[in-house]
């Protein structure tokens, strides 16, 4: 298109339909924008992916701010691959605009120049302005640079600035969107310095200098682990484990894996007491682990909140400071971590499966702990608290609650508190362990989780399961959250829910007991009702 009478917007319009050509959508191929983005095989993200390039220019243009974009599938088989938008601050997508995704990422070529207009009007955003700044991250799979460049495709057809920072965790693309937003240093470098800084700043230097281990999930964070070592290796040793150089992505490792079987990741050597990691394959989870008398003791996100509370909860007393705090959990939170922070006088809130549900709610207190039960979490600390630990900190002139001030200001500069972060918060527990004097043990019996089995139970629809009271009961099918209380019942101590996931189409079933083998017992009996009980509403349809 040239000539004389050819507008701004003729001409954007008409590179979003040359572009649009070359993505277009796949046949019986429908994509969902669920908790964690698009996830799904990557062969068939890239139309997807350049839709939501388009979107994510009309959302940096109406925040007018940096927005981000990261190509991850997390804990998935490396065949598949997907990608989620993040906002100014670091937080999830807004709900209005997931809505927006799923709309957008299904409409067909010829379709897209109309809905992207009407979209515009909708949020008032001018598709022309030259405002807007998309940054854009991706982990190690090999799909990663074709995806990003259908992200950049569709930025760049709305005249927005694309920043491709390469090979990130998710974390770190979290992290840097935000420090962007409030011009503070935001380069991968500014991210090592800073938590590097913070580490050594609060942990200090050993009489011995320790040394501990990272399952890496044959993914990203080994690259994350192998940049950050060399800063700490005055103070502590890192051991990357499975960091991609053999065995695949996510591959009987990684969080995901040592959470779901309940035992160690393959590919490491361990020692008794040694201090272990394992982190999903985006470096968003991280759970701690060792061996006692040869028995492998998992410590999961719930045992990491109530670390973390419970540390926090003593400087906060110390400091005499006047803050609220709180734990955010899910309903796969063990019962006993719930019960023994109530306990110690700590509040705790219950909320639907998502960090954008944990992150908002953790808003609501003065310093917010929230963790699901797969390691993924951080901490939150409102602007009138960390006014008041800052003011605490230089200003007192008591010993303990200066000394005590000045570790929480140093804590809250050692977490990332954008978003849950395995390699941050590896950093934060072991100098909690330190600090404290904790070994694995003494933390690991604070409380004894209730035994627990999670099932995956592969399903035709997930979307005929709807929940209630933060997912811990099913609303429809009606009749099957009946059937579910009545096979708890048969069990002592015991507890079970199932809600569909969030980004396969499948439910997961979780089930706790006074006894591992009732735990078992329960969720096969729960999470065989569940299949039978579907497969006999679709033979119905």
């Amino acid at each position: 298109m040239s000539g004389e009478g050819v507008s701004p917007l003729d001409i954007t319009l008409e590179s979003i339909r040359a572009t649009a050509s070359k993505y277009n959508l796949i046949p019986d191929v429908k994509y969902a924008y669920g908790t964690a983005g698009f996830r799904c095989k990557a062969e068939i993200l890239a139309p997807a992916a350049y839709r939501m390039g388009l979107l994510s220019a009309l959302r940096s243009k109406s925040v007018k701010a940096a927005i981000g974009v990261m190509v991850t599938a997390s804990h998935n088989p490396p065949e598949d691959n997907g990608l989620k938008v993040v906002e100014p601050q670091g937080e999830m997508l807004l709900p209005r605009w997931e809505n927006y995704s799923t709309l957008l990422s299904n409409t067909d070529s010829a379709s897209l120049v109309e809905a992207l207009k009407d979209l515009a009007e909708e949020v008032d955003v001018t598709l022309t302005s030259s405002r807007g700044k998309i940054i854009v991250g991706r982990d190690t799979r090999e799909s990663g640079p074709l995806i990003s460049a259908a992200v950049t495709a569709g930025a760049q057809n709305l005249q927005c600035k694309v920043e491709d920072i390469g090979v990130c965790t998710t974390p770190q693309l979290h992290w840097i969107v935000k420090q962007t937003n409030i011009s503070k240093p935001n380069t991968l470098e500014d991210y090592y310095k800073t938590f590097s800084d913070s580490f050594i700043n609060l942990y200090g230097k050993s009489d011995s200098k320790p040394s501990i281990k990272v399952d890496c999930a044959n993914g990203v964070g080994a690259n994350s682990l192998r940049t950050l070592a060399p800063l700490l290796s005055d103070y502590i040793d890192i051991v990357i484990c499975n960091d991609g150089s053999s065995g695949k992505l996510n591959e009987n490792c990684g969080a995901d894996f040592v959470k779901l079987m309940q035992n160690a990741p393959q590919g490491v050597n361990y020692y008794e007491n040694e201090h272990c990691y394992t982190i999903d394959g985006d470096a968003d989870r991280s759970l701690f682990f060792f061996f006692q008398d040869h028995k492998f003791n998992m410590l999961d996100g719930d045992k990491i909140a109530t670390l973390f509370a419970g540390f926090l909860n003593t400087l906060i007393h110390e400091a005499e400071l006047n803050l609220s705090l709180g734990v955010v959990q899910t309903a796969y939170a063990n019962g006993s971590s719930t019960s023994y922070l109530r306990t110690k006088g700590i509040p705790v809130v219950c909320v639907p499966t998502g960090v954008k549900h944990l992150h908002k709610k953790a808003e609501d207190f003065d310093v917010g702990v929230y963790f699901e039960a797969n390691g993924h979490g951080t901490v939150l600390f409102s602007d009138s608290a960390m006014e008041m630990i800052n003011n605490r900190a230089v200003q007192e002139t008591r010993k303990i609650q200066k000394s005590a001030a000045t570790q929480l200001l140093a804590f809250t500069k050692l977490i990332n508190t954008a978003v849950g972060d395995a390699v941050t918060n590896i950093l934060a527990i072991e100098t909690i362990l330190k600090l404290c004097n904790l070994s694995p043990e003494s933390w690991n019996n604070m409380y004894t989780d209730l035994p627990y089995r999670q099932l995956k139970i592969n399903i035709r629809d997930r979307d005929i399961i709807k929940t209630t009271d933060a997912e811990r009961k099913i609303s429809s099918p009606e009749g099957m959250q009946e059937k579910i209380d009545a096979l708890v019942s048969d069990f002592s101590n015991a507890r079970c829910f199932v809600r569909p996931s969030g980004t396969e189409n499948c439910v997961r079933v979780h089930a706790e007991c006074a006894t591992q083998r009732e735990a078992d017992s329960l969720a096969m009996s729960v999470g065989s009702m569940v299949f039978d009980f579907t497969e006999a509403l679709h033979s119905r349809l």
